[in-house]
């Protein structure tokens, strides 16, 4: 039997570095965001997260695209 798709909004997870804690450790923060739609390409996705990044303090991290997929 084949497996079906059905993709559902991803999310936008940016992280990023806010300098080092009392010990010495990097502190990482990140920020979510919620309902991308499903059908938007990664080059879509990255160009506004860039935006995004543009407008923080914070060093950028890593852009992570979270897809949520269905399988039947």
């Amino acid at each position: 039997m084949p497996v079906s798709e059905t993709k559902n909004a991803s999310s936008l997870k940016l992280k990023f570095d806010c300098g080092m804690n009392d010990d010495g450790k990097t502190v990482i923060k990140s920020r979510t965001y919620s309902n991308v739609k499903a059908d938007a390409t990664s080059q879509d996705v990255f160009d506004v997260a860039r935006a995004l990044v543009d407008l923080q303090i914070h060093d950028n991290i890593e852009i992570l695209k979270q897809d949520n997929t269905v399988l039947n």
